[in-house]
């Protein structure tokens, strides 16, 4: 199984979308191609090309405006996982499509690491908790599997090297600016189980389906775990999204906010590598 394959099945051509932190490596197999947006200028040596500026928890779309959402290898950037879907639920139109891959912590270097419990990732809700918070880096920079994460470091300088990351995370965020790491981590016992707790949840009711959930995906890189959902939403979200049809006749251009910033025009604006406290409203 492969992206092109789960796409054709789940979005099809002709829909309006965005996909979220796609860097330099987008999903295939979308026509017409979604509208790409992102918050970082780069991803390691690799700039973003991206559309517009967007993030994750603060996307530049109209509510219930968009047939799908689709964020590969996103969620675990997010300090906020919770908030991040309740988002992407506010873009996409009632019946609309969350196409969502999460890096499998037993094949990345989060190997280490203990597994992510739903509590923690609906207290990380609950908190409020964002990108400038320093709660996740210590356990990110010694946990994580070093050999992995940068193979080049001599055994004996690993320790020193963990010690740096940490610091220079710190640094960051003392800065004023946001991290971007592997906040939390996934398998697919507890993706599953966040994404079932959220439709009973009492602090906010998630009406989605879970209509299909993929170890080992994409088959050529079988390193992640793939979950669609098909978002449902309440009655006053479907008459919303009914007249948000109406009123603008389905053109694409027409799901984007006002506010909306060209990724290109906001890139030389920002100082910086970027991050989740410059976005539109």
């Amino acid at each position: 199984m492969n992206h092109a394959e789960k796409i054709a099945q789940w979005i099809g051509p002709g829909g309006i979308g965005t996909e979220i932190g796609a860097g330099a490596s987008p999903v295939p197999g979308l026509n017409p191609p979604p509208i790409y947006v992102d918050c970082f200028k780069s991803f390691g040596a690799e700039p973003n090309l991206a559309d517009y500026y967007g993030h994750a928890c603060a996307l530049p779309f109209h509510d219930h405006s968009l047939d799908y959402v689709i964020a590969s290898h996103v969620l675990e950037h997010v300090a906020n996982p919770v908030a991040a879907l309740a988002e992407w639920c506010r873009v996409v139109r009632p019946g609309g499509i969350l196409y969502v891959v999460v890096p499998h912590r037993q094949c990345t270097w989060d190997q280490p690491r203990d597994l992510t419990s739903v509590a923690h990732l609906l207290a990380d809700f609950e908190r409020g908790t964002t990108a400038c918070d320093p709660t996740h880096i210590e356990e990110f920079a010694q946990g994580i599997d070093w050999t992995r994460f940068n193979p080049a470091t001599p055994a004996d300088e690993i320790p020193a090297r963990r010690a740096e990351l940490a610091r220079g995370l710190h640094e960051t965020i003392a800065r004023g600016e946001d991290i971007n790491i592997h906040f939390h981590t996934f398998e697919p016992t507890n993706l599953r189980e966040l994404l079932a707790a959220l439709t009973t949840w009492p602090r906010r009711r998630f009406l989605w389906e879970l209509v299909e959930l993929v170890d080992g995906f994409p088959a050529h890189c079988p390193n992640g775990v793939l979950a669609v959902l098909r978002v449902h939403q309440n009655w006053l979200a479907r008459a919303e999204a009914e007249a948000f049809r109406l009123r603008t006749r389905g053109d694409p251009r027409a799901v984007l906010r006002a506010a909306a910033e060209p990724f290109a025009l906001w890139s030389a604006r920002t100082p910086g590598l970027g991050g989740v406290r410059q976005h539109v409203t």
